[in-house]
């Protein structure tokens, strides 16, 4: 594990990452967890809406 971090060897492998490619992996990263974040936020305030207008548009006969 200290080699993985200290000199960015994959382990069982020969490949080395510089840091160009660990800059690469974290902006993947923390982009496509905002993604999510923000797919979910959508996609609640979407159905939140349909939820209200479709009560709003609800026709309910008066009590008698």
């Amino acid at each position: 594990m200290q080699n993985f971090i200290v000199l960015g060897i994959i382990p069982g492998t020969n490949i080395q990452l510089n840091f160009t490619a660990w800059l690469y992996v974290c902006i993947t990263l923390v982009t496509t967890s905002l993604v999510m974040y923000e797919r979910h936020a959508i996609r609640s305030w979407l159905l939140s809406h349909y939820v209200a207008y479709r009560i709003n548009r609800l026709r309910i006969a008066p009590l008698r």
